[in-house]
């Protein structure tokens, strides 16, 4: 079993929450309730996705589940997309393989990151329209079925003050493992790392073009605040020629 199988299955469980869709200028669109269930196949080869949404609440920043739902997705795992990685903690990013350098009609590129500590899963999927500008920007709240978690408020740069502890791993576009596992102590996050972050609801943050077109090169890049000690990012990367080169996974501990 590869170890992108092992961590996607820490995955695996009953996830309640809401999809939260803003506009480019991050006004609240609406809030869709969502029941997610991912179940690991009695063989223990594949994974079944199960996504029910509810109806949509608009003007809302939170809802909750009423009636019966009105749509189901599913999906079946029997092995992975190029363009999905899991790390070490459960978390994960996915996103398109190709960025056109110049923006094209046919394309709608799109960037995902799941981060998952606990009883608590927190995504951000940010899409582009065929002319590269930032479309939406969605947000993802899901709490493990029966648990009793609370949100985590907004993110804020004095959340990361202090001296950490960093743990960092590195993944290539086409390679199947991890590239590289780094651990360096007394870090401190800095002015600079925090330029053009744009802080959401739940402790989340997302850094990324608001148009893409001559670029040389792209990140698309979002960070979790899980806790007071604890905070994630991951950043997606992109070449001068708007191919995936690879994803860059930080653990940012209490020192």
């Amino acid at each position: 079993m590869s170890d992108q199988w092992t961590r996607f299955q820490l995955n695996l469980g009953v996830w309640q929450g809401s999809f939260t869709t803003f506009d480019q200028q991050l006004q609240l669109q609406h809030v869709q309730p969502s029941e997610l269930t991912l179940s690991l196949a009695p063989s223990g080869s594949s994974i079944e996705l199960a996504l029910l949404f509810w109806p949509k609440q608009d003007s809302v920043s939170i809802a909750s589940q009423s009636g019966d739902p009105v749509k189901r997705i599913g999906q079946h795992f029997s092995s992975l997309q190029p363009e999905l990685c899991f790390f070490p903690t459960g978390s994960f990013c996915r996103g398109s393989l190709f960025i056109a350098p110049v923006p094209q009609v046919w394309s709608r590129p799109f960037a995902e990151f799941g981060f998952l500590f606990q009883d608590r899963r927190h995504r951000l999927v940010l899409l582009w329209d065929g002319s590269g500008r930032l479309d939406r920007i969605v947000l993802i709240r899901e709490f493990r079925a029966g648990c009793n978690v609370e949100e985590r408020p907004a993110f804020e740069p004095e959340m990361l003050s202090g001296e950490w502890l960093l743990e960092e791993t590195n993944r290539i576009s086409g390679h199947g493992e991890d590239h590289s596992n780094v651990i360096r102590r007394g870090m401190t996050v800095e002015a600079e790392d925090l330029d053009g972050l744009i802080a959401l609801p739940d402790g989340g943050a997302i850094r990324a073009p608001k148009t893409l077109g001559d670029q040389k090169g792209v990140d698309i890049e979002a960070w979790w605040c899980a806790g007071s000690d604890r905070i994630e990012r991951i950043v997606r990367r992109y070449d001068l020629h708007g191919s995936w080169v690879g994803a860059d996974h930080q653990l940012w501990t209490r020192a």
